[in-house]
């Protein structure tokens, strides 16, 4: 340990990826008690957020491979949670949107959301939370 090198020790990438870590664990363990996904509340909430998008727009703005969101959102058609439905414009993109039991189902998670991130944030200041928010859009 000795010869390890001094920026090591401060380092923010592991604190990130730990604190990532715990964080996403504790909101997955949140919303299994209620049934749900962290791939349902992301898309849930991508939708509710940005209105209906082009599959392919979704993927991207996920991060997440097209064919991956593509078994999510068929899960997802069938508990009628969104829609899909061809572009006009375009016949081969589909745009995908929240039906009326995918924005119900939003309102019931959002709650384990906002749960899950005050204890993410506890001990932290509205001015330190606004801070971190800032420094992070920034990546």
């Amino acid at each position: 340990m000795e010869n390890q090198p001094a920026w090591l020790r401060t380092s923010i990438a592991p604190k990130l990826r730990l604190t990532a870590k715990e964080s996403r664990a504790f909101f997955e363990n949140e919303l299994a008690k209620s049934g749900a996904i962290c791939a349902t509340w992301t898309i849930l909430a991508s939708l509710r957020l940005e209105g209906p998008m082009i599959q392919r727009s979704l993927a991207r703005y996920l991060s997440i491979e097209g064919p991956t969101l593509s078994r999510h959102l068929e899960v997802m058609e069938r508990r009628d949670l969104v829609s899909r439905r061809r572009d006009g414009a375009d016949r081969r993109a589909a745009v995908v949107a929240l039906t009326e039991e995918g924005a119900s189902r939003f309102e019931e998670i959002e709650s384990v959301a906002l749960r899950s991130q005050e204890r993410v944030l506890r001990g932290l200041s509205d001015a330190d939370v606004r801070r971190l928010s800032e420094v992070l859009e920034r990546r």
